[in-house]
């Protein structure tokens, strides 16, 4: 069993709650590893959000409540009361519109952590929550848990160190989706590249209908993402100009994410080639299969006796780990090694 605790009840928390959930019912889920710690080993024990809305209520009834988008799939069981966690980055910006902010005192979430026996936090805050991802990270430090970071902040940089002398495992920065249009626009320069192509340049631009679109609409919310998601693409594609970033909010599109990526190169005698794509996906469901990977990869490493910001498992899933991999296929080879290790 893997007890984990939930930073922001938002759609990416109940697309992974309602996984949960069918995994316990036989459900399958497509593409995560197969390991002696199974999907429905994951325990939800804790959640936390400043949201009025979602405070106080009933884990299985917050998933679903505005500004939340993502569809039901199945009735959660969870008893779990989602608790009120401090609020340290939602007043600023446009997040300040979008969350209706509890007037209940914050409980101590080190206290919880530590009551509950949490393994594994996961970060689920949105884009530009630096403050209160610090705020976790040295909560989860103090009550022995490792931690996830999913958010685009620098929280496994800042605190591998820390993570590392006291024995626990931190995984970050920014996860990267199934099968979103960073890891497919980053997977074709890759081929381009095997079969000789020289790409030239490239550009992807998603729309969307989630919460985290309209919140890196904000000018310098898009700029993080545009240069995490840039940076990841370019170091695969041997000094290409690429450009990719957030573009819009579309609210009738609600969960669902539309990614248009264009790469031009050239090829042969130096023929021009370009490739045009439109990928459509349901954004929170993304993160589904590497998170269920990465919560029970921790719990077995922390058994193993690894700690601090285990570099194969960072290069693979996520866009901006301390340390990044040469290619795609060099940071699949290295999680591969690591886990041959692990399962013996």
């Amino acid at each position: 069993m893997v007890k984990i605790a939930l930073i922001g009840v938002g759609n990416v928390a109940s697309a992974l709650v309602q996984a949960i959930e069918l995994a316990k019912n036989g459900k399958e889920i497509y593409g995560i590893l197969d390991l002696p710690i199974k999907p429905y080993d994951i325990d939800v024990v804790a959640a936390f959000d400043i949201d009025k809305r979602k405070v106080n209520r009933k884990l299985r009834e917050a998933i679903f409540i505005k500004p939340n988008v993502v569809d039901k799939y199945v009735d959660v069981r969870s008893d779990v009361i989602v608790m009120r966690g401090p609020t340290l980055d939602g007043r600023v910006g446009v997040l300040s519109n979008i969350i209706e902010e509890s007037e209940e005192e914050p409980v101590n979430v080190v206290d919880i952590l530590k009551k509950e026996k949490v393994d594994v936090v996961l970060n689920l805050l949105p884009t530009g929550a630096v403050n209160a991802s610090s705020f976790y990270a040295k909560a989860s430090l103090e009550a022995g848990s490792s931690l996830i970071n999913s958010t685009p902040s620098p929280t496994a940089k800042e605190f591998k160190d820390q993570f590392k002398e006291k024995g626990l495992v931190i995984l970050g920065d920014d996860l990267l989706s199934q099968i979103g249009g960073t890891i497919t626009h980053a997977g074709i320069i890759e081929f381009l590249k095997n079969r000789g192509v020289r790409v030239l340049k490239s550009y992807q631009i998603d729309i969307a209908g989630s919460t985290e679109a309209l919140v890196t609409l904000e000018d310098w919310r898009k700029d993080l993402k545009k240069s995490i998601k840039s940076s990841l693409i370019s170091s695969y594609a041997n000094g290409a100009e690429v450009v990719a970033g957030t573009s819009d909010y579309v609210e009738f599109l609600k969960d669902r994410r539309v990614s248009y990526m264009v790469i031009e190169g050239l090829y042969g005698i130096g023929i021009p080639v370009r490739i045009d794509i439109s990928l459509k996906t349901y954004d929170s469901f993304n993160a589904v299969a590497p998170l269920m990977d990465l919560i029970r990869i921790a719990k077995l490493l922390t058994q193993h006796g690894y700690s601090g910001a285990v570099k194969e498992v960072c290069y693979y899933y996520f866009k901006d780990p301390p340390e990044k991999a040469k290619s795609i296929m060099d940071a699949k080879k290295s999680l591969d090694s690591l886990l041959n290790k692990l399962l013996g």
